[in-house]
């Protein structure tokens, strides 16, 4: 689990600003359904200060970049995406809440699965995803607005089969 939400996170990183707004809005959402469901507020508490601290780094990081998170970041935040998961036992819900970092993931193993079955032919025409909608003209404003998007839309469907369900 820490493996692969660090690596997916990683991933995603390649767009200023894209991996501090998706994954600010994958805490909050751990966040509010930790307030729901009244885990540890340590968890809460936590996942708020990681929401804060991400949305203050977006100010740099944000079109066009001052500041680059690089690996360190991304992998440790996906590490500390999945460990705030596991401790509110909400592992299966990270994959929904955590979806724009799934499909980026999905994106590069189709890619790689595809261009070795088929001698070299591509899927996408870059991955991870973000690159090929940027490589099909999106401006890279419009492709990380559109992941965050998308990923509220998946906090939105995390929120609901966790707290409605």
């Amino acid at each position: 689990m820490l493996v692969g939400a660090s690596n997916a996170v990683n991933l995603t990183d390649g767009l200023d600003g894209l991996v501090a707004g998706t994954a600010s809005i994958a805490f909050a959402t751990f966040a509010i359904i930790g307030t729901y469901q009244h885990v540890e507020p340590e968890i809460t508490i936590f996942s708020l200060s990681v929401v804060g601290a991400l949305l203050g780094f977006l100010v740099f990081n944000s079109h066009p970049a001052k500041v680059f998170m690089g690996d360190t970041g991304s992998l440790s935040i996906g590490a500390i995406l999945a460990t705030v998961a596991i401790l509110m036992k909400l592992e299966l819900l990270l994959v929904i809440i955590g979806g724009v970092f799934v499909i980026e993931t999905i994106s590069v193993m189709l890619q790689v699965t595809y261009f070795k079955l088929t001698g070299g032919k591509r899927i996408f025409k870059m991955t991870p995803l973000h690159h090929h909608f940027e490589l099909t003209g999106w401006s890279e404003w419009r492709v990380v607005v559109t992941f965050w998007f998308v990923g509220f839309i998946c906090a939105g469907l995390g929120l609901f089969i966790e707290v409605w369900m």
